[in-house]
């Protein structure tokens, strides 16, 4: 309709009065506007702001009432706009409908500028490390054991030292396993492996504080005799780190010059480890345990996030919501009479419906949101950004999908329940607001069950 307005000349006039007033007022209090503009349609304008340049996204709707219709046509009337297409039947947009709309593309606006931003820090941070190591090129996902050999023998080279080794940890088994090692016999390294807490690389590792040793023997610390293999009594040994997780030590040894490490030494080398860890975690400590962390956070039969990743997630968005004044809802989810299909058609078909169920979410929900199973049956779904009126919308579509489901035997036909809770209303910590989501799901089960109850 606006294009077909904005040709005639009157109308261009009011259009531009009307949507340049409402856009400054949007930039002016930082939030978005919901109004009716001068030919009576239900709009909104959303202001953005990202590394420093100003935009406004402008929503049209359709007219609110057939009041409001009847008064477009008058306007038409007086002016010059000589044909105009107007086809039925009419949708109405309400304000409540303009609100949703804002806060979906809201929702996925931040999201995607959020994650063009994390890109655009951490190509930086890698092509900094990789400057530092001179190693453009060397550092990818398909060489690991390149990259870590790298980081090992820079490190080396930064310290002027002769020995070194670089250990990660397997949080399986809780050992150091060598990964790179430089100026050492290969008979004493093969299938060397490091026990937590056990050894001066184990204590490192264990304690997550560096060991700067000007004499082994004399250090009340450790107090042993120097190994035949070392030059000099003095080492350093720093813990590499990533966001307060341990993954690995760093080793080295043997002065060329014969001095000792001093904290010079050491605050460098702590400076280097650090920048290591940025690639390491992108390029080799993620690749050699993909399969431990998709283990540990994911359901194996959905292939949704199990409950651990969950709280940690629910946890990250609740201080997003509360530092930016965001709304957030959960949908927990409940398959009905679902004991009865495992009892009577077997587990295998039980287990169908579990992953059809997970498939039904993935479809239904958005980009931004976080689906999982929560245990057994039940699935818990994240929706930043989203009030109660815009969760309850995608839990009828999540309801309605799985209603529709044709992937399962003839005899099987699934229905879920879905209760609602929104922060920060029904609660600002995630214990409680889990506790209310599940009173609500509890409510829907007792009434009957393939509903959506709201909490209240």
């Amino acid at each position: 309709m606006c294009r077909g307005l904005l040709s005639a000349p009157d109308f261009r006039s009011k259009c531009d009065t009307y949507c340049h007033n409402t856009m400054m007022g949007a930039f002016s209090k930082g939030l978005p506007i919901f109004y009716k503009c001068y030919a009576k349609i239900m709009s909104f304008a959303f202001p953005v702001e990202y590394m420093g340049e100003k935009v406004v996204i402008l929503g049209q709707g359709s007219f609110s009432t057939y009041e409001d219709f009847r008064e477009f046509i008058k306007h038409l009337s007086f002016s010059k706009v000589k044909d105009f297409a107007v086809t039925g039947p009419l949708k109405f947009t309400t304000a409540e409908d303009a609100r949703n709309a804002c806060s979906l593309v809201d929702s996925s606006i931040t999201q995607l500028l959020k994650n063009t931003q994390e890109t655009i820090t951490l190509k930086e941070k890698v092509d900094s490390l990789k400057e530092v190591l001179g190693m453009r090129g060397v550092a990818s996902k398909e060489q690991p054991e390149t990259l870590l050999q790298t980081i090992l023998d820079k490190s080396a080279e930064l310290l002027k030292a002769e020995q070194g080794s670089l250990m990660l940890l397997d949080h399986e088994t809780e050992e150091l396993l060598l990964k790179a090692k430089r100026g050492i016999n290969n008979n004493l390294t093969e299938k060397l492996r490091i026990q937590k807490g056990v050894g001066i690389a184990g204590k490192v590792a264990e304690l997550g504080e560096p060991y700067l040793v000007e004499d082994v023997e004399n250090d009340p610390r450790i107090k042993q005799k120097n190994r035949l293999r070392y030059k000099t009594r003095s080492f350093v040994s720093v813990p590499i780190t990533i966001e307060g997780r341990i993954i690995g030590v760093l080793n080295l040894s043997d002065k060329i010059t014969g001095e000792i490490f001093n904290k010079e030494d050491l605050e460098l080398i702590q400076s280097f480890a650090a920048q290591a860890a940025i690639v390491m975690e992108r390029n080799v400590f993620y690749t050699q345990t993909e399969e431990l962390r998709k283990l540990a956070m994911t359901d194996s039969l959905t292939g949704l996030p199990n409950r651990r990743c969950l709280m940690d997630r629910l946890e990250e968005e609740l201080l997003r919501s509360e530092r930016h004044g965001r709304l957030l809802s959960l949908l927990m989810v409940d398959i009905d009479g679902f004991k009865g299909y495992n009892d009577i058609l077997g587990h295998p078909i039980g287990d169908k419906a579990l992953k059809a169920i997970a498939e039904s979410i993935l479809r239904c929900v958005r980009s931004v949101d976080i689906a999982s199973r929560y245990g057994g049956d039940e699935f818990v779904i994240i929706l930043p950004e989203t009030g109660k009126t815009l969760a309850v919308s995608i839990a009828e579509r999540l309801r309605s999908d799985v209603a529709e489901l044709e992937s399962l035997p003839e005899s099987v036909t699934l229905t879920i329940s879905i209760g609602i809770a929104s922060y920060p209303e029904d609660g600002k910590i995630s214990e409680l607001l889990l506790e209310n989501v599940d009173k609500a799901l509890y409510l829907a089960k007792n009434r009957g069950g393939n509903r959506i109850e709201v909490f209240s």
